[in-house]
């Protein structure tokens, strides 16, 4: 068997089924090269032309043969490590509710920003590309890694549960032409999943193991690349109530974040405190930076010079006084 074969082997039926889909519609794409634009997602054309097939083929349509190839071998990584954890029936509804409901996401909240902000671009942009669901399976498969610290492209490293967050920063940053809204929406679905919110709309753990001992079903449940749900049932399965604790931890991390700033721009400012420099006594400041009232200019006291209001420092004069008596 050759190397070709055997990573392909090693790849569970679900992430497989997904890749193979991919692959056939951009073949699709390079035979018959149909208009891109007429598959991409636009919320402006979903919510006012009712377009809603965009939600799908939005995310199974590629804009070239690098875009495609490195979300694909991204989709190999992180779809098998996925989907040997939580099992092919579990890792197949994961994938489709994460098609819909990334692009759900991303139109909803372009059309909240033109609603709010009256931002419109937006509602106009498209975007194509599995990226979305590939930023959702990241989150699942970072929240049940045993490892803890993850490197990013090798420069720094961060907490496994941050990985697709610093991720998405960085990308955006080598390469700003890709969907930051679309990764976005990714993130937010697998952040949902992973805390429990989204357990509605999954069936139960019982009803996908007695799926796999349907003899209907034994053509697929039979083939070596079908992962069936472990014994102790999904590891996917969170109370929902862990949601509102992770909005919390969140909260609280900013709030933190805030007054650490806060901190730093004192301690420029001040050095090792107020106290430590309580001897300097800055003129007090008026309304507005640099007004004449608080520079001591326009009132005639251009050439006046106020030793007083240096406190505990010695005078022009007594500083002088002391040269004097110590060269005598």
């Amino acid at each position: 068997m050759s190397r070709a074969a055997e990573t392909l082997a090693s790849i569970p039926m679900a992430t497989l089924s997904i890749m193979a889909l991919c692959c056939f519609v951009y073949l699709y794409q390079v035979t018959f090269d149909p208009i891109v634009q007429d598959f991409t997602m636009c919320p402006r054309l979903v919510l006012y032309l009712n377009e809603y097939y965009r939600f799908i083929s939005s995310a199974l349509f590629h804009g070239s043969l690098m875009h495609i190839g490195m979300n694909m071998m991204s989709t190999m990584a992180i779809g098998t490590s996925l989907e040997n954890q939580i099992g092919t029936f579990a890792m197949a509804l994961t994938i489709l509710w994460g098609i819909l409901l990334t692009s759900t996401i991303y139109t909803f909240t372009s059309w909240l920003l033109y609603i709010v902000f009256g931002y419109e671009k937006m509602m106009y942009q498209h975007c194509l590309g599995f990226s979305g669901v590939i930023f959702q399976l990241s989150v699942l498969e970072a929240n049940l890694s045993p490892n803890r610290i993850r490197s990013v492209f090798g420069v720094f490293r961060v907490s496994s549960k941050l990985y697709p967050w610093a991720l998405l920063v960085a990308l955006q940053f080598i390469m700003p032409q890709i969907s930051f809204l679309g990764h976005l929406s990714g993130i937010l679905l697998g952040t949902l999943q992973s805390h429990g919110a989204l357990d509605v709309i999954f069936p139960s753990d019982a009803y996908l193991r007695n799926l796999e001992t349907w003899t209907s079903l034994e053509i697929m449940t039979s083939k070596p690349g079908f992962i069936k749900m472990p014994e102790t049932g999904s590891p996917l399965r969170r109370d929902s109530g862990g949601l509102l604790l992770a909005i919390c931890t969140v909260l609280g991390a900013v709030v933190q974040f805030v007054k650490d700033v806060c901190e730093t721009i004192k301690f420029c400012i001040f050095g090792r405190g107020a106290d430590a420099n309580e001897n300097i006594q800055l003129p007090e400041l008026g309304a507005a930076w640099g007004a004449a009232d608080n520079l001591g200019v326009g009132a005639g006291r251009e050439n006046d010079i106020y030793d007083g209001e240096w406190a505990g420092l010695p005078t022009i004069d007594e500083a002088r006084r002391s040269e004097r008596s110590g060269l005598i």
